[in-house]
Order: structure tokens, then sequence, then C-alpha cells
């Protein structure tokens, strides 16, 4: 995400926990949504009744694919930490491979077996998508906060990058799922929810 001024205070919603973002406790206080709209990551997905037509963009900056060292056992089934796409492959090769990661716990088989994904960074992040711009956090209202929890906590439905709309009154909302830096409760980069408003 692109440095704040300290005058601009943008919403966004940022979750983690040492297993799935979007899961884990307040964060700190760089005008992030929360449920009291100040700063928030959370639990579970609620059923909230705020829907939006979801626009989910999977692509990722870069693919965790077999490093190439012949092995057979490197390859396996796709994988989503973060809801990052990834695939399932050993640990040794995944570290072989420039900005990757493996995360345990997303592949079946022996330990050696991990998720690799592109290494998560607020580098990655896609530019401030063209006829939007950040929101205010004064701006950010319950119902939007309680809209991109939902958001947060469902990283099948919303991969990293994907973006969804909703209409709040007469104002219609972009949310937008990217990698937050880390913060006073996370102390890595994590799973975050961005909020746009219209620019013009």
């Amino acid at each position: 995400m692109r440095p704040l001024a300290a005058t601009a205070l943008v919403a966004f919603l940022a979750g983690c926990s040492a297993a799935e973002p979007g899961r884990g406790q307040a964060e700190g206080s760089d005008a992030s949504v929360t449920p009291d709209v100040a700063t928030a990551d959370v639990t579970m997905p609620q059923d909230t009744g705020v829907g939006g037509d979801a626009v989910n963009d999977t692509s990722t900056p870069g693919d965790a694919a077999d490093a190439g060292d012949g092995d057979a056992t490197d390859a396996g089934p796709e994988c989503a930490p973060y809801g990052a796409p990834g695939e399932c492959i050993t640990v040794s090769a995944c570290a072989a491979l420039v900005d990757h990661s493996s995360y345990a716990g997303y592949c079946p088989g022996p330990a050696t077996i991990e998720c690799c994904i592109v290494t998560p960074s607020t580098a990655n992040n896609p530019p401030t998508p063209a006829g939007w711009v950040l929101m205010q956090q004064a701006d950010v209202t319950a119902a939007m906060t309680t809209w991109a929890v939902m958001i947060l906590d469902d990283p099948t439905t919303y991969p990293m990058f994907s973006t969804t709309t909703m209409t709040f009154g007469t104002l219609l909302v972009l949310a937008r799922v990217e990698w937050h830096p880390p913060d006073s409760n996370n102390e890595t980069v994590h799973r975050g929810v961005t909020l746009y408003e219209p620019s013009g």
C-alpha cells in the first residue's frame, strides 16, 4: 500500500493470524476500518445481509510453479493461503524460487510439502483502480465495516486482489483485497481490505 500522509487518512480493513489473515485481533491506528470504525481484524465470516457483485481477479504478480529440479514430488495440487494462489511443492523447491514463500497446513502429504506462493508484499498491490480514490476514514460507516469484514473473512470468494462494489445510500464503494503492511498487531505483511470511492 502506498505511504499515507497524516492528514489524508485512508479507510482499509486488515486482518491476520498465524494460520490465516483476517482472523485475529484489532490492528493499529493507520486508518483501518473496524466494527467501531477505527481499526480491526476479525474472526469468522458474518452473514450480514450485505451483498455486492464480486469481480474476482485471481491473477498475481508471480506464479508458484515447479522449481524444475525433476523431482516428481515437487508439483502438487493448488492451494491458497490468505487467498493467494499457490502450488503444493517441496519446501526446498519453493525456497529455490525467487520471491516465493512456503506455508504449512495447506497441502496433503508429508511435512516437506507446503503451499508455495509469491511472497506477500505491498509492492505487489495493483495501483489505485482508475476512477477511484482511497476513502477517507471519516466517511466509513458501520455498514461499510461489516461489509469489509465479510470480504476479509472469505478468501475463497475474495482471493487476493479481487474487487467488489456496494452502494451505501447514494455512495458507490469499491473494496479490494490487498496486502497490508506490518502494524502494531501484525508483525508481517498480511491480507487486508481497502475501501475506495469514486474520484469524480
